[in-house]
């Protein structure tokens, strides 16, 4: 859903919404981590397959990881990490810029994508290569409102949101199924890295999923798992439910609370405090590095007088938030590659996209925007190499 739509109804329902939020009936199954113990959570079943996004992983300097990137024969040449961003509908842009590079004929094979919101969505079909673009395509050129969610005031003054995902649910179910799981762990076992970033809400604080070991793990549960945890990620608060996922501390179990990893982070590649040179180092590699960042929105400010009612104030003050959040992430992100060695290309919704969104889920915007991101994959000038805004 649009964040702009999103907002708007947000703003004339709050008012009934908080009126009636004391009769809601969305209950947890099981209490929520107590605030001394919640970082001791883990996943029944699993071991080290995510991390707080703002801390390096524990695991991470490991014999056992290591052993495990060294799977990889072509890190010691190149290492190339895609990162794509939220932003809504506008993920068409990223869809259609994804199948114009493969067409281009030099999208390298990624060692790590990360996936944050709608990036989340097609950060697994990414993953796995050109062969999934036309996957990606469909998601972003042929779903409308109805296949997506289902509205319901119900929901909103009883639930836990505006509406029920369970047309998405069943996309997902669809496609992230035990043949498509099979093949990411075939691709971890090559030293490839897949990541999602949802946020517990619990905790303010990103959370970090490496799907390629949930893959890896042979579990019956891994695609439910990797798929509410997609789920999570591109669940606006507010809008769509948040995602529960049953953790496990002294053997007792609880809840937490997850929700789109876009309210901590817009876009992500690893955390600050990673030592990239160590990592290199105990790898023996010194290889060519090259960090592609997909924005799924524009960065540059765009001129539009509000009036002065309540909806119209909010929702451009949130568009705005939103807008700077995202351009603050691509900062801190331009800073790590200076830090660390790594070329940095930029691509984004060019500020002359200018076809409105006439409704949430709009398909005649998706598809204008989605042939604008193939047309700017196929061509030249594909990338910028600096931030611009």
């Amino acid at each position: 859903m649009h964040k702009k739509k999103i907002s708007l109804i947000l703003v004339n329902i709050l008012p009934f919404m908080l009126f009636f939020s004391a009769c809601s009936t969305k209950q947890r199954s099981f209490p929520p981590p107590a605030a001394e113990n919640y970082t001791k959570a883990t996943i029944m079943g699993y071991t080290n397959i995510r991390y707080w996004g703002d801390e390096t992983a524990k695991y991470t300097y490991t014999r056992s990881n290591i052993k495990r990137l060294e799977a990889n024969k072509s890190f010691r040449k190149r290492i190339d990490i895609l990162a794509l961003s939220g932003g809504a509908e506008d993920g068409a842009y990223g869809a259609g810029f994804l199948k114009g590079w493969s067409e281009r004929g030099d999208r390298p094979q990624f060692t790590v994508v990360t996936g944050i919101s709608t990036g989340a969505l097609m950060a697994p079909f990414a993953f796995l290569g050109p062969k999934y673009d036309r996957v990606i395509e469909r998601l972003y050129t042929e779903s409308s409102q109805k296949n997506i969610v289902l509205f319901s005031p119900m929901e909103a003054l009883f639930g836990a949101s505006l509406g029920d995902t369970a047309p998405l649910k069943k996309i997902l179910t669809e496609e992230i199924n035990d043949a498509f799981i099979a093949e990411l762990a075939k691709e971890a076992r090559k030293g490839r890295i897949l990541q999602i970033g949802t946020t517990n809400l619990d905790a303010q604080r990103p959370v970090v999923w490496d799907i390629t070991k949930i893959a890896l793990s042979g579990r019956s549960d891994a695609p439910k798992l990797i798929r509410d945890i997609i789920l999570a990620s591109s669940s606006i608060p507010g809008a769509f439910p948040p995602v529960l996922i049953d953790v496990v501390i002294n053997g007792k179990r609880h809840e937490e609370v997850h929700v789109d990893g876009g309210v901590t982070r817009q876009i992500f590649v690893y955390p600050r405090d990673m030592d990239i040179q160590k990592l290199q180092r105990l790898l023996n590699i010194h290889p060519q590095k090259n960090m592609w960042l997909i924005r799924n929105t524009k960065i540059d400010p765009v001129y539009k007088p509000v009036s002065l009612s309540l909806s119209d104030i909010a929702k451009r003050s949130f568009y705005t938030l939103t807008k700077y959040h995202g351009v603050g992430d691509l900062v801190n992100i331009t800073s790590l590659a200076k830090r660390d060695g790594f070329n940095v290309y930029i691509t984004n919704v060019p500020k002359s996209f200018d076809v409105p969104l006439e409704y949430v889920i709009d398909k005649k915007y998706m598809n204008a925007l989605y042939q604008v991101g193939y047309e700017k994959g196929r061509s030249k000038s594909a990338w910028n190499t600096t931030l611009k805004y």
